[in-house]
């Protein structure tokens, strides 16, 4: 058996999920695979472990500003990408930003930036295109993380 088929046979015996449905089995994922311990990644998250515990079971959510470290550890960022309500999210998530902080960054009120990113309205096409360049960015993604 080479080493790259015993470590996937290793990582599997785990509990590796092989395509993650969710931002817990992300976490869990990434954690086995670098043999870490929940208290580990806690701390380096800047978090308690019974908090990161609670992410890995899907029992609760990362408030914004804990995303610009969890996407340094995933190594990506774990969510949609398809609408202009994602890339809202995923704008504020990877710069740990309020919803009132990146409206100012596009020139919006943050009542309008909930609308867009739940979904009831869309971005100007002007606005649409900042937020979507700030969101697809690599370069602002390195930078936040």
């Amino acid at each position: 058996m080479s080493p790259e088929a015993f470590k996937a046979f290793i990582l599997r015996k785990k509990g590796v999920m092989p395509l993650p449905q969710s931002l817990g089995e992300d976490l869990r994922n990434r954690r086995l695979v670098l043999d870490l311990r929940q208290e580990d990644v806690a701390r380096q998250l800047g978090t308690l472990r019974e908090v990161y515990e609670r992410w890995e079971r899907n029992e609760r959510q990362p408030v914004v500003s804990e995303w610009p470290g969890i996407i340094s550890f995933l190594g990506y960022y774990p969510g949609a990408e398809n609408t202009p309500a994602d890339w809202v999210l995923k704008a504020r998530r990877i710069l740990g930003l309020s919803q009132y902080a990146i409206g100012r960054m596009v020139k919006a009120i943050a009542k309008d930036v909930r609308e867009w990113e739940h979904g009831e309205s869309e971005p100007p096409a002007s606005k649409q295109e900042r937020i979507k360049a700030i969101a697809m960015s690599p370069l602002v993604v390195a930078n936040a993380v």
